[in-house]
């Protein structure tokens, strides 16, 4: 038995308590970090391109991002491997994640990424050869999409059901981890768009841009949702938001998430046909029938590849910011982080994936 002492940046608080290999428990690594940041740009690139698909009108852009999320989806299945480190036990976890899927949300994780995996690999078969039936492409990309959105949850509700970590036991973690990954998708989405001059390839840009601002705010919106919901009741709530608060890496994400509302705003009113900067969109020729969709001016179309890579770094620093303080004051308390009780997940190696 030993002494733990590590106190709260900006508070009063000193934690000195006998510890008695209660917090030996393995903490959750940068590899962690990546594995949930890629699941959710993988989850929700899928889900973006799944309702493109439905629509028919995005073919090129939606063959060339299946292949991005794809990519996506293995780096998250390798990061979560280099963390677990027996990633050869992942053969046999899918069948104890089915038996478990009724209690634990690691299960329901692990059947959620890889139904992503699956279905990110057999849309990106379907796209780049080229198949021309409209109901099996429609049924894998619908079914994609929902398995993005479920990959892209899980992890919030699994930290939101966490009780021994209370600064995670937040009802506004799911929501957050929603919006955070529709903000970094789109913003790997729009990259993907840029290069191209079809008018699906424009039509892709268009709409990304719209979304990028909607996104923006919604993650804002969801930030401020968590951090109102924060139980001061709990001390190491109190600890946890007091670090997150003294993070740059905290005010970094704020700043580049308003950025990136603030640019990709000024693209929403350019795609409106109103002048911005002394720029004004180029009015489409007069034609019989239905008038082409317009493009963003040059210069703001470059200015929105900022805002975009904004949000892919904001996505990661929304995902380790919340990981890292919920574990900083878990590190300060005499308690485990999952308890086995009925409503809590089970506890990671619980499939003897980590050696």
């Amino acid at each position: 038995m030993g002494l733990f002492s590590a106190p709260s940046p900006g508070t009063s608080f000193g934690i000195q308590a006998p510890i008695i290999q209660i917090n030996q428990y393995p903490l959750w690594s940068e590899y962690v970090a990546l594995a949930l940041y890629f699941t959710e740009i993988a989850g929700m690139l899928m889900a973006i391109i799944g309702l493109m698909e439905v629509t028919g009108r995005f073919t090129s852009f939606t063959k060339r991002a299946s292949v991005v999320t794809f990519i996506a989806a293995i780096l998250a299945l390798g990061f979560f491997d280099m963390d677990l480190g027996r990633p050869s036990a992942a053969i046999t976890s899918p069948i104890e994640a089915f038996a478990n899927f009724g209690h634990s949300w690691m299960a329901r994780g692990i059947i959620f990424v890889g139904g992503l995996l699956l279905f990110s690999f057999l849309y990106m078969v379907v796209s780049l050869a080229n198949m021309k039936s409209r109901l099996i492409r429609g049924v894998i990309a619908v079914i994609g999409v929902f398995a993005g959105i479920f990959s892209t949850t899980y992890s919030g509700f699994e930290l939101a059901a966490t009780t021994g970590v209370p600064f995670w036991n937040n009802g506004g973690i799911p929501a957050l981890y929603l919006a955070d990954g529709i903000f970094a998708a789109t913003g790997l989405a729009y990259l993907i768009a840029l290069v191209g001059k079809s008018e699906e390839m424009i039509r892709a840009r268009v709409t990304l841009t719209k979304l990028l601002m909607f996104s923006s705010v919604a993650e804002l919106a969801t930030w401020f949702l968590f951090m109102a919901s924060v139980n001061f009741i709990y001390v190491f709530d109190q600890v946890a938001y007091n670090y997150l608060v003294s993070q740059a890496s905290f005010y970094a994400d704020m700043a580049l998430t308003a950025l990136t509302l603030v640019i990709s705003g000024v693209g929403y009113l350019s795609i409106s046909g109103l002048p911005m900067m002394g720029m004004k969109a180029q009015a489409p020729s007069k034609a019989v029938g239905q008038m082409p969709i317009m493009d963003l001016p040059t210069a703001v179309k470059y200015l929105v590849v900022v805002a975009a890579i904004f949000a892919l770094v904001a996505g990661y620093l929304t995902r380790a910011d919340i990981l890292f303080a919920g574990q900083y004051a878990y590190q300060l308390a005499p308690m485990t982080p999952f308890q086995i009780v009925t409503n809590q997940p089970v506890p990671i190696g619980s499939f003897g994936w980590r050696g």
